[in-house]
């Protein structure tokens, strides 16, 4: 889903109490944008109150409105949040929900279809972004919207998803010599920390965990190490002992950059390791770790061929928020947009 006129879609993150979810719903906060009114042009104009903005004389409502913040914040309460941060987060809601309208607007006369199968797809994708079922289900009943209405939001967007893709956004085409051109200028991003390549074998134990509990952990995982160490295989040895979540790959965590944010005592000790080398038993909040080094990779320039994709992304995610901003102010400069933005609801007490 876009979310004007940031063309990127985000992950969805959990928030920390009282901030915002930048990555949350970012996919999805056009959701609240399309106000279902737009498609029933037989249905009664909603009264004034019940309106926050009219984009070319189509209402955009306050349930919609109020239900596409709560998106932003994730879900979560926002008695924690300053007045200042809410009422600029509101803000900028409101003119993302008009630049949805102006969007799904123009998308109507292109004739876009969105198939069941993609719409059932979406959905789940976006009842996915939340913590649960339940989060799910409070998030609509608090902001008045049926699971029907829910389906229908998530069509218009996807709407307006492929109309972007289509007319606004698609059809970039980089050269070699753009990538090329992009790597020779910008020496200092193409270059990369020195780092070993890790493979692990865990161990779990709570750092709040009884005496006991750390006790018998540090059993079996002395009896791992007495394995590896009488000639065991370590990829064999993690896949059936581990509880790391690359066990089902042999332990094989990936590269370990310098100063990357590992825990430093395994930072440290994977870095003291040579190619072929396990470490001694390890500690962290986490529980205890055996390490193994098959590879190192000093710090120094990436070689093109291995930078080209990552320039081609970053190229082309730049061209496409580069059109969208060309565009929306272009479809900003012909509509006819009305606000009243009402002022924040007070929080409730005992939620």
């Amino acid at each position: 889903m876009p979310k004007p006129p940031i063309t990127r879609t985000l992950r969805p993150r959990p928030a920390r109490d009282g901030a915002l979810a930048p990555g949350l719903a970012a996919a999805v906060v056009l959701l609240a944008a399309l106000p279902l009114l737009a498609a029933a042009p037989a249905a009664p104009p909603a009264a004034a109150e019940d309106v926050v903005a009219r984009v070319n004389g189509r209402p955009i409502l306050r349930r919609d409105f109020e239900l596409a913040v709560q998106l932003q914040f994730g879900g979560r309460r926002r008695q924690a949040v300053g007045l200042e941060q809410l009422r600029a987060t509101r803000e900028q809601v409101l003119e993302t929900l008009i630049d949805g309208e102006l969007l799904y607007q123009k998308a109507l006369k292109s004739h876009v279809e969105v198939s069941d199968a993609d719409l059932q797809a979406e959905i789940q994708r976006l009842k996915k972004s939340f913590a649960s079922p339940a989060d799910f289900s409070r998030l609509l009943k608090e902001s008045g919207v049926s699971e029907a209405e829910f389906r229908e939001q998530a069509r218009r967007s996807l709407v307006v998803s492929r109309f972007l893709e289509s007319d606004v956004v698609g059809g970039l085409k980089l050269g070699e010599e753009d990538l090329k051109r992009y790597y020779d200028q910008n020496p200092a991003e193409m270059r990369r920390p020195e780092a070993v390549h890790v493979h692990q074998i865990l161990v779990r134990v709570k750092p709040d965990a009884p005496l006991q509990a750390r006790a018998e952990a540090r059993t079996r995982i002395e009896a791992i190490l007495k394995e590896l160490r009488g000639g065991g295989d370590f990829a064999s040895l993690a896949r059936k002992f581990s509880e790391g979540p690359e066990a089902s790959r042999g332990g094989d965590s990936g590269w370990m950059a310098r100063g990357a944010g590992a825990p430093p005592v395994l930072e440290r000790a994977a870095f003291a390791l040579e190619p072929g080398q396990s470490s001694d038993i390890l500690e962290s909040r986490l529980g205890f770790h055996i390490l193994k080094v098959s590879e190192r990779r000093p710090e120094g320039p990436i070689p093109f061929e291995e930078a080209k994709a990552r320039i081609r992304a970053r190229l082309t995610a730049r061209e496409r928020q580069d059109r969208m901003k060309a565009y929306m102010t272009d479809l900003r400069e012909g509509a006819k947009v009305e606000r009243s933005l009402p002022a924040p609801p007070k929080a409730r007490t005992g939620a």
